[in-house]
């Protein structure tokens, strides 16, 4: 497999997360989603053949802009790069590579299928509300802030879990981590919708080696429990914030669920001490 495979994988992956989120028909976009975990699932398989070959690889990729207007180009958008990773697919008779070929021909076909849906996006439009709730200033300005630096966090950390998975042995490690990539992967769905309804959403900033090749596992524990420590402060400040009292209710809840991540990252440095 060409060592240019995994970065478009990640493309394909992210494409078809995102633009999951923006569909208006929910049964649809639930369905992209679906299919955008069968890339990430791609992602780690690929990943997991390079590290047990010695094969360099990078979590680093292009920028994404997501470009389209109705639901039919996003369809389009999404067969665009998964057609990409076709062609670096060879299909000489290795198990994994007939598995993606398969898994890519069925969901570009589902795509194709849908290349004439003509439902307006409207996951780009600045309209600055949720389900209809306005919000005061102040509290807008810190809803916008939270959700474009959180949902880049979430990204982060799943990518940090993902590459961390591949530097342990231990079990029981490997499940934590892959527990907080499932959560992240929770948090990171629900600000990326909050941001569709607000005609916001965007792809996060790409995330370097330095950040995720991490010297010491040890330190990056220690690092992300205070980091966990300061989202809790931030989700509890946000939910005085914004008023309205479902929103309040969200909030408090991530808030609660930092402290199970906290509890799991603490239990990770132990089995490293």
């Amino acid at each position: 497999m060409q060592k240019r495979l995994f970065t478009t994988i990640h493309e394909g992956w992210l494409k078809l997360l995102f633009t999951s989120f923006a569909m208006e028909e929910r049964e649809w976009g639930e369905r992209l989603y679906d299919y955008s975990e069968i890339l990430y699932r791609h992602l780690r398989f690929v990943e997991d053949l390079y590290v047990k070959k010695g094969i360099e690889y990078s979590w680093e990729r292009p920028a994404i802009p997501l470009e389209f207007t109705t639901e039919g180009e996003a369809a389009r958008f999404c067969d665009e790069v998964l057609g990409r990773i076709e062609l670096q697919l060879s299909d000489d008779g290795d198990p994994l590579a007939a598995r993606m070929l398969s898994d890519l021909g069925y969901i570009r076909g589902e795509l194709q299928e849908n290349f004439d849906r003509t439902t307006k996006v409207k996951a780009f439009d600045r309209s600055m509300t949720i389900d209809g709730v306005a919000f005061e200033q102040e509290a807008l300005a810190a809803l916008m802030l939270f959700l474009f630096e959180e949902s880049y966090k979430e990204y982060e950390l799943i990518v940090i879990y993902s590459y961390a998975q591949t530097q342990v042995d231990d079990k029981r490690l490997g499940e934590i981590f892959q527990i907080l990539i499932d959560e992240s992967k929770f948090h990171l769905k629900s600000f990326a919708r909050m941001m569709a309804k607000m005609g916001i959403l965007a792809v996060p900033r790409m995330v370097t080696s330095e950040i995720y090749r991490f010297e010491s596992l040890e330190r990056f524990l220690r690092e992300g429990i205070e980091e966990e420590k300061g989202a809790k402060e931030q989700c509890r400040a946000l939910a005085e914030a914004v008023g309205e009292e479902r929103f309040q209710k969200f909030f408090n809840f991530i808030n609660f669920q930092e402290d199970y991540h906290i509890t799991l990252m603490e239990e990770a440095l132990q089995r490293i001490s």
